[in-house]
């Protein structure tokens, strides 16, 4: 998005009264402030920083008044540095010589209000870019709106993590504030910390946001997260005429570019600017309600028979992982070095892929063995409706797991959606009993065994024998290579049951490196074995 529109910086202090044909009603005075004070915190290059006008002043929203008209300063100490962001975890392959690129927060990709702006935007271009399916597979069996999610009884109602649990003014457990007011120059009657609650598809509840501002610009932020809720809103909810009076970047008269025009007033100190995002606020809520009483949401979802992958990123990646897993990525990392429990991700737009590729729907059942946080999991379950198990075997990638699982089904109701059931196990896949039995039927099998033992991928390859025909396992490593062939010597050997495709892995699919690389796409099917076995004179 370009810069934020410019405006004239308003006067300030003497000057001020000067200018003004007739004196303010109200008593006006001026305070100085300490050498000490903390410095202003730094914005964009777009939005100047503005220092507040003496003639406001507000009451607080415990009932304290201020005296006078005294300019309202925050009492978040501002950081005078920002740590960089957390990273994804880095690969822990003894032979990986590549360093990885730095990532942007996954919270949300959406306009920033902070420093954030003037980062590079080399980090969001891939060196090769993945190739786009033709057309998606169609499941004509996949409903994908949850009938419950629109009904007004609210014991339906699951519970979740409200946006102002992760972004409010208070300390945190080590002591230190991490969040400041978004609008710095306010009238009488406006809060320092106002709440808003921002209305989803559904009828069951609404979500409370605090209009604050990270320090670290690295940090959740809520106002970008508005705006990123109110472009999926248009994008797959709601009518032309309506999406349009949501997100209107042609002639910039949508809730989302007022949304973004009165946080860059905000910014630049204009007075009342927190007033007017409140008013949109309220605008968009009351089109939500009518979308939904006259139908409209309901019959779009309707049309769906799977969720696109840039609003299932959104749902899981910008908001369920950004309340449960962000917040506590460094537990992953508490790892054995080369060892089975290293961690790392496959990306969205991989596992987007790997579902298209397998053709994987609602009736299918899919198994992640090693299944980290649960990212793949909950993906397959969203996008496709199928039914989606994970096993792991670390305590804190599990403890994650469960915690992002419950936020899923609380969001996913949140948005009217009905995804596939979610099963995450706790143990080790060789031994698990559910694992070993759910793999029976499985229909798709993933295995990220980029870093696994040479014993456990042969380990692995017995487990197969149990799998039905048919099935699809997909790894980063092969099981089979491309260049197997059956002989005499070695017929008995498990992967003799797979087929094999070496596939292109294009850049920006795992966290731990953005360079292109391969992945393999195995079939259980014993046809090739059992010609060759027919040659032999024998039988398996």
């Amino acid at each position: 998005m370009g810069s934020l529109p410019s405006q004239r910086q308003p006067l300030s202090g003497l000057a001020a009264l000067k200018a003004k044909k007739q004196p303010p009603k109200m008593l006006t005075k001026m305070v100085p402030v300490a050498s000490t004070a903390k410095p202003t915190p730094k914005l964009s290059a777009s939005a100047p920083t503005s220092s507040r006008s003496p003639t406001m002043r507000g009451a607080s929203s415990n009932g304290i008044s201020r005296k006078g008209s005294v300019p309202r300063k925050s009492l978040t100490p501002a950081s005078t540095h920002s740590r960089q962001g957390s990273r994804e975890p880095l690969e822990r392959i003894r032979h990986e010589k590549h360093s990885r690129v730095k990532r942007a927060s996954p919270a949300i990709s959406t306009p920033q209000f902070t420093s954030s702006d003037e980062e590079s935007e080399e980090e969001d271009m891939p060196r090769k870019r993945m190739r786009r399916d033709e057309q998606d597979p169609v499941d004509e069996k996949r409903k994908v709106r949850d009938l419950q999610a629109f009904s007004e009884d609210g014991r339906n109602r699951r519970s979740m993590i409200h946006a102002i649990q992760i972004a409010n003014p208070q300390p945190d457990q080590h002591g230190k504030v991490k969040y400041e007011e978004f609008f710095k120059t306010l009238r009488v009657d406006e809060d320092e910390y106002p709440v808003i609650e921002l209305q989803y598809p559904t009828a069951l509840q609404g979500e409370k946001y605090q209009l604050l501002r990270p320090i670290d610009s690295s940090d959740f932020k809520p106002l970008d997260e508005i705006e990123a809720n109110m472009r999926m809103v248009a994008e797959y909810y709601l009518d032309v005429a309506s999406a349009r009076k949501v997100n209107n970047e042609e002639e910039g008269s949508g809730f989302v570019q007022m949304l973004h025009r009165h946080a860059a007033h905000g910014l630049r100190g204009r007075v009342g600017a927190q007033s007017e995002y409140i008013k949109t606020i309220e605008k968009y809520n009351s089109l939500m309600k009518e979308k939904r009483d006259d139908g409209t949401i309901a019959e779009k979802l309707d049309q769906m028979n799977r969720v696109e992958l840039k609003l299932a990123e959104h749902i899981i990646r910008g908001q369920v992982y950004a309340r449960t897993v962000s917040p506590k990525v460094d537990s992953v990392r508490q790892y054995e070095a080369f060892s089975n429990s290293v961690y790392g991700e496959l990306l969205p737009k991989f596992l987007s892929r790997i579902f298209k590729d397998t053709g994987l729907k609602s009736e299918h059942v899919f198994v992640d063995l090693g299944s980290g946080v649960g990212n793949c999991v909950v993906q397959a379950a969203l996008e496709t409706g199928c039914e989606a198990w994970g096993c792991e075997y670390m305590d804190n990638p599990n403890k994650l797991a469960q915690l992002q699982a419950t936020e899923f089904r609380a969001r996913c109701q949140l948005w009217g959606i009905k995804p596939g059931d979610v099963q995450l196990i706790h143990g080790d896949f060789l031994k698990n009993d559910m694992i070993r039995q759910v793999l029976k039927r499985a229909d798709v099998v993933l295995v990220n065994n980029q870093a696994f033992s040479a014993q456990l991928n042969d380990n692995l390859k017995y487990m197969f024998l149990d799998l039905k025909e048919g099935c699809q396992i997909i790894s980063l490593k092969p099981f089979r290579s491309p260049s197997h062939k059956i002989k005499e010597s070695n017929h008995n050997d498990p992967i003799n049951v797979l087929s094999v495709v070496e596939k292109e892995r294009w850049s920006g699919m795992v966290s731990w490196t953005d360079d292109p690389g391969k992945w393999y796409h195995q079939r259980k099917d014993r046809r090739e074995l059992d010609a060759f076995l027919k040659t032999m004179g024998g039988s398996d």
